[in-house]
């Protein structure tokens, strides 16, 4: 167990542990942006330095409010809702958070061995991937994702999953901790260092190697993503914007809605129409942008049949349709069109964002489609959200996925990190992806995570994504491991605080036991 932070070190200013928890707030802040990428790496190692230099309760009371205060405040930016959510959301998570910091302040504690700096990030990185299985919003929040700008570090998750690349973060926070908890200690730092350094030098190596090795993952075709948007898309927005709100439709409403919608589907079928006959030979709509009422659904498959089969193209069709007599009202689904005007696979999103998606959603598919598409590869699909969970894409990739369809609707606050997060499934697996996206970043990548078409719906005047896109296979370890570096990290964390816990148990015991025994050896005879 550990001992006081002041035992055998220089005594530091009581102040300096105070400004590396506010250090660490202020990073924390910027973990949902564009900037994520040295926050990510140096929040951890202020906030472990808070705990391990202040008393342990004194430690945790600290990060809880740290933590709420400011990933509460980021929450506002990025999930739609009320403060209060946003606010509850993020204790949750503080809770969890400040409880690992203090299992490292009580089992390893300050002045521990260098053997001690495993324990945090095997604990984070285990915390991250059951929270992911259980949690609602799948992955969203895992440390990994702040390093999406860095293609050299991205390519680790090709064999460990989002996790070995957690692990290694979190494990910078502990090795710089104890590094400086033993500054005055050089040559026993020094090794520590230099192990953890070569581990780190190896992986950036692993991943330079694999981009400069990489070549072409197959053959290249000509993709197109479409997004209606502006003035013709006004009505359908304003439409869905009152559903979600809540607000009662009657009759009129829902013909209004219709009439509406009609009018930025046409608009979705004419620019098909457009990038067919300009040489694309697969075609993609964002999340929802054809919407529909139920009884009008088979019309539209058939108008786009028929375009498919006239210009000889792929065409996926992601539509929403509506029953409005049904509380579960909204079949949100991609529909594949082969060029023989044929529906070649249809899916309906299996996992809908947690609120009014997930209220008035009816149940999904199963299990993700893959069909071979002569000309362009092994085509499936999913949706948006459904990207932020690494095992939907397990069944998929075993069947051969070569190109995955995603096609999504985000908004501003969470642009352009859920496109970058959505890459991740990329390299993972090692297959192509066309991410066409309302309201966010759509991209076009291969296996490698390497972009070859990119389009900002809030800059772009024309919402089309084109790109010439190698579909192919890359060969990946993850892909046979799945999330066995997470899993091992978990249950290392979980038997080191049980061994802690029983030595922790013997001590009491056997301290009472020791006292009395002398006790009676001290008493006279007789």
């Amino acid at each position: 167990m550990s001992g006081h932070p002041d035992e055998g070190a220089r005594r530091l200013p009581a102040f300096v542990p105070w400004l590396a928890l506010l250090g660490g707030t202020g990073l924390l802040m910027l973990l949902n942006t564009e900037w994520a990428l040295l926050p990510g790496w140096l929040m951890g190692a202020l906030f472990l330095l808070f705990s391990r230099q202040r008393r342990p309760w004194v430690g945790f009371v600290g990060l809880l409010v740290a933590n709420t205060v400011a990933a509460g405040v980021a929450n506002l930016q990025v999930f739609p809702g009320s403060a209060a959510s946003a606010f509850g959301m993020a204790f949750g998570g503080a809770v969890v958070v400040a409880l690992v910091y203090l299992a490292d302040r009580l089992i390893v504690g300050p002045r521990a061995s260098f053997a001690g700096t495993l324990f945090l990030p095997a604990a984070m990185t285990g915390l991250e991937l059951f929270s992911s299985m259980g949690n609602p919003f799948g992955t969203w929040g895992v440390l990994a994702y702040t390093q999406a700008r860095a293609p050299v570090l991205v390519q680790l998750v090709s064999v460990t999953g989002l996790w070995g690349l957690t692990f290694v973060m979190a494990w910078f926070a502990s090795v710089a901790n104890w590094a400086f908890e033993h500054r005055d200690e050089r040559r026993r730092v020094l090794p520590g260092v230099t192990v953890y350094a070569g581990v780190l030098v190896a992986i950036l190596a692993f991943g330079a190697l694999r981009l400069a090795g990489a070549g072409s993952v197959g053959e290249r075709v000509r993709v197109a993503g479409i997004t209606v948007a502006g003035e013709v898309a006004k009505g359908r927005e304003a439409g869905l914007s009152r559903l979600i709100k809540g607000e009662a439709f009657g009759d009129e409403d829902w013909r209004a809605f219709a009439e509406a919608s009609r009018a930025a589907n046409e608009e979705l079928l004419r620019l098909s129409e457009r990038e067919a006959a300009s040489g694309a030979k697969l075609i993609l709509w964002s999340e929802g942008n054809a919407v529909v009422l139920a009884g009008e659904l088979e019309a539209l498959i058939a108008r786009g049949s028929a375009l498919a089969r006239e210009r000889g193209v792929w065409l996926g069709m992601s539509v929403g349709s509506f029953t409005p007599s049904e509380e579960r009202m909204l079949r949100n689904e991609i529909i594949l069109v082969g060029p023989d005007g044929a529906v070649a696979w249809r899916y309906v999103k299996s996992r809908p964002v947690p609120g009014w998606e997930a209220e008035h959603s009816i149940p999904g598919s199963t299990e993700l489609p893959v069909s071979q598409a002569p000309g362009v590869g092994m085509l499936g699909g999913a949706i948006c959200f459904d990207g932020d969970f690494p095992a939907v894409f397990a069944s998929a990739s075993a069947r051969g996925l070569e190109l995955l369809l995603l096609p999504s609707s985000d908004w501003k606050g969470i642009s352009p990190l859920h496109t970058r997060q959505a890459v991740f499934r990329a390299v993972e697996r090692g297959f192509s992806m066309v991410r066409q996206v309302n309201q966010g970043l759509s991209v076009a990548v291969d296996g490698y995570g390497r972009v070859y078409g990119e389009l900002d719906h809030f800059t772009a005047e024309e919402r089309v994504l084109r790109a010439e896109l190698p579909v192919g296979r890359v060969p990946t370890l993850y892909a046979h491991l799945g999330d066995s570096v997470g899993l091992l990290s978990g249950l290392a964390a979980l038997g080191w605080v049980l061994v802690a816990a029983v030595r922790g148990l013997v001590v009491r015991w056997r301290g009472p036991v020791r006292g009395v025994e002398a006790s009676r050896a001290q008493r006279p005879a007789g």
